[in-house]
């Protein structure tokens, strides 16, 4: 098939939404489709293994999607791409890049159009899709897109999506649930202790890994602050946060580094800056202890998919998202959201039960196996694709 992949970021861009749509492109490729990407200004990724496909960058296509430039920016160069080919399907991500395909269907030549959207609802924040100030803005907004016919599937990768695909008025029959994937062996790797030495760690230092943006709805102080009672408790722990602040918060970040410096955590706590990518992340799964997802609300969690496939045990909020791939006490540990106190004791538990531990390193690798695996889905979407 010749497949359109749209979005607004890519990697080396880092995000949920950026790796998976990698991993589709990749993925598609690998299986002998003819894959384009268009998306937004930034580097072209390296392409491994010899699975190629076409990156086509649209210059302001990132700030159109954040609302600070107009229609006018991006729609002569996405219709230039877009009319020069035909598709099997074109899969387009995301609201506002939705909204521009929209705008020129009538030039798309394609069999199929396929949607998804990857920005988490959060109504206590009074967010949608993150552009207006008013939450009934928000989602009217959403609505409105939801209820144009530019696409003949809405495709929803985890169920919390699902139930606000229809809350927000998609129709039932469009809408189709398929779970992110990971590809295990991707995440096959030896244990190289020169990645601690090189980041200051000792064998025997049990390392938690926190991969997150720097937002709030990330809980990454909640975690912060859990370190900082484990430590005060004469147990020792150490934090990596490989994190960007490219779509986060500089203030957060503030507030995160001030709690660091303030409670003498530097030594502690280290936070990585877009120093990670997707090729370096194996490699630092496989060197942690522990992969902890402290998220108020999530969409799913693809970071807590990474860490299982990588044999590492995994904590992530008691919350919508993260309570669709963690099972409490099978494939990991459940806490209360916004609580670093639970948080500490849960993270103690593993550390210091070696049983408990292993059972759910078992259990993630069966659950990415059984549920999460890159294969189901792509085979999911080649079927909906082919409908």
């Amino acid at each position: 098939m010749k497949i359109c992949l749209i979005n607004h970021s890519f990697p080396p861009q880092i995000g949920g939404g950026e790796t998976h749509l990698y991993l589709l492109a990749k993925g598609f490729a690998k299986r002998g489709h003819k894959v384009l990407v268009i998306t937004g200004e930034g580097q072209v990724p390296i392409i491994d293994e010899g699975y190629k496909f076409t990156v086509e960058r649209i210059k302001h296509f990132g700030d159109f999607e954040k609302g600070h430039v107009s229609f006018r920016s991006i729609l002569d160069d996405l219709a230039k791409v877009l009319s020069k080919r035909d598709f099997d399907v074109v899969h387009v991500h995301n609201f506002m890049p939705g909204l521009a395909y929209a705008s020129i269907l009538p030039l798309v030549k394609t069999k199929k159009t396929i949607f998804t959207f990857h920005s988490t609802p959060i109504p206590q924040e009074g967010k949608i899709i993150g552009h207006f100030t008013k939450y009934d803005v928000e989602k009217s907004f959403a609505s409105f897109i939801l209820g144009l016919s530019f696409f003949d599937t809405l495709v929803c990768p985890s169920q919390y999506y699902y139930n606000w695909a229809l809350r927000l008025g998609a129709s039932k029959e469009k809408v189709k649930l398929v779970y992110h994937g990971v590809d295990e062996k991707d995440f096959l790797v030896k244990k190289d202790y020169s990645w601690r030495k090189k980041h200051g760690y000792f064998k025997e230092d049990f390392i938690i890994i926190c991969p997150a943006r720097m937002i709030y709805r990330k809980g990454i102080l909640d975690l912060v602050k859990a370190v900082q009672i484990i430590n005060n408790n004469k147990e020792k722990v150490k934090l990596y946060i490989p994190s960007s602040v490219q779509n986060g918060s500089a203030e957060y970040f503030s507030l995160v580094n001030d709690c660091i410096r303030s409670n003498n955590l530097s030594d502690v706590v280290k936070i990585a800056i877009d120093k990670e990518s997707l090729k370096s992340m194996p490699q630092v799964y496989t060197n942690s202890n522990l992969c902890v997802l402290p998220s108020h609300i999530e969409g799913l969690g693809i970071v807590l998919l990474e860490a299982m496939a990588a044999g590492i045990p995994v904590i992530g909020s008691n919350t919508f998202g993260i309570n669709e791939v963690i099972q409490d006490k099978v494939n990991g540990l459940l806490v209360r959201p916004k609580d670093p106190a639970n948080l500490a004791e849960k993270i103690l538990r593993v550390k210091n039960d070696s049983t408990l531990s292993a059972m759910m390193r078992g259990g993630g690798k069966d659950s990415v196996r059984e549920k999460f695996s890159l294969t189901k889905q792509l085979d999911s979407l080649e079927n909906i694709y082919k409908q």
